[in-house]
């Protein structure tokens, strides 16, 4: 069977591709399915995330193209590669691309996935998004989400006549275990500098937690169109100092080494993962309590706090309470791992094939 993973870019940084080549190296290592990842475009010569060296990669476009004015164009180059390389499966990695792969099942006969990585009620950047969703739940041969919730958005919504099936994203285990650093006085959080990772929110709590401390620094993983706004308010915050963008490292295992917790300030998610790799690092989590995500991941007053989405002075609070009592940080750090068996990589896998088989079963 070839299962081929339609990407937007797959050689990205972001949390969708590092989670759609977790999973298509486990496929592939397997070795019961030929695997591929097809891109609208790859940015850059060298995957970010290490790919199987046994998968094959292919490009519609040589250089990064957008827009729905090459519709028709990227529906072409998709169903040339489908056929050439006899895909039997094409999971569709972002929802947004439904649009180009719907379109081929009836002549080309592959079975489509659509992998969802947002949620039901998000639209990031793409109006037309909603419309693509309303698609797959008519045409699609299953939907994934990743969390029950989201589940139920769907099906509550657009009542889907396909199979909706809930399965997370996979907490890759750290070897050797971390050992917690009770004197660090390093605050990380990561993610592309967009809208949706609210880091704009970030910057306010930061104004009331640094000045308060000034032995601490925080910094923040990742680059994106929003690092002007950013840096500029940092400045005006007078925080530059402590609160730094490092932008995109390729040495994440050593951040979550030296940090004594993790922050996220996202307005929206699917099931963050940077939030497993912060809880896989065994370190304390504060993070907005979004409509889909975090509270799968963190339990709240256990291994973490779970504040109100956007309530930047309880955000600041708890930030301030975690910084002033080690004790608690240290009893968050061991508890960390609590419920990590529901993100485990041999049960997810168990999943995918589950469902892989079923799509090829009621094809026939």
């Amino acid at each position: 069977m070839h299962v081929a993973f339609f990407s937007g870019d797959i050689t990205r940084s972001g949390g969708t591709e590092n989670v759609s080549v977790m999973l298509a190296n486990a496929l592939a290592e397997d070795g019961a399915y030929a695997i591929s990842f097809v891109s609208l475009f790859e940015a850059n010569p060298t995957p970010f995330f290490p790919i199987d060296s046994s998968i094959s990669r292919f490009a519609l476009y040589p250089k990064p193209t957008h827009g729905i004015q090459h519709y028709f164009d990227t529906v072409r180059r998709l169903r040339r590669i489908v056929r050439q390389q006899h895909v039997d499966i094409l999971i569709d990695i972002d929802g947004i691309l439904d649009m180009y792969a719907l379109p081929l099942k009836r002549s080309t006969g592959v079975k489509v996935i659509s992998w969802e990585h947002f949620n039901y009620h998000q639209n990031p950047g793409v109006p037309y998004r909603k419309l693509t969703r309303r698609w797959a739940a008519r045409k699609a041969d299953a939907i994934v989400t990743l969390t029950e919730a989201d589940r139920n958005l769907y099906n509550d919504n657009v009542h889907p006549k396909c199979p909706v099936i809930a399965i997370a994203n996979p907490m890759q285990p750290v070897t050797p275990q971390p050992v917690y650093q009770t004197d660090s006085h390093i605050i990380i959080s990561s993610g592309r500098l967009t809208y949706q990772k609210g880091f704009d929110m970030l910057v306010e709590v930061a104004a009331q937690v640094l000045p308060r401390h000034p032995d601490w620094q925080w910094l923040i993983l990742g680059e994106g169109e929003d690092r002007p706004a950013l840096e500029r308010k940092i400045a005006q915050a007078g925080i530059a100092g402590q609160l730094i963008l490092k932008g995109r490292v390729e040495n994440m295992a050593d951040y979550y080494r030296n940090a004594a917790m993790f922050v996220l300030t996202s307005r929206f998610e699917g099931l963050p993962m940077v939030l497993l790799e912060a809880k896989a690092n065994g370190l304390p989590i504060v993070s907005f309590d979004c409509e889909t995500g975090p509270a799968d991941i963190v339990r709240d007053g256990v291994n973490g706090d779970l504040v109100p989405e956007g309530d930047i002075d309880t955000m600041a609070e708890r930030v301030n309470r975690l910084i002033d009592v080690p004790n608690q940080r240290e009893l968050y750090a061991r508890h960390a791992l609590d419920g990590a068996e529901k993100f485990s990589m041999t049960r997810i896998i168990i999943q995918w094939h589950d469902l892989l088989l079923r799509v090829v079963q009621e094809a026939n």
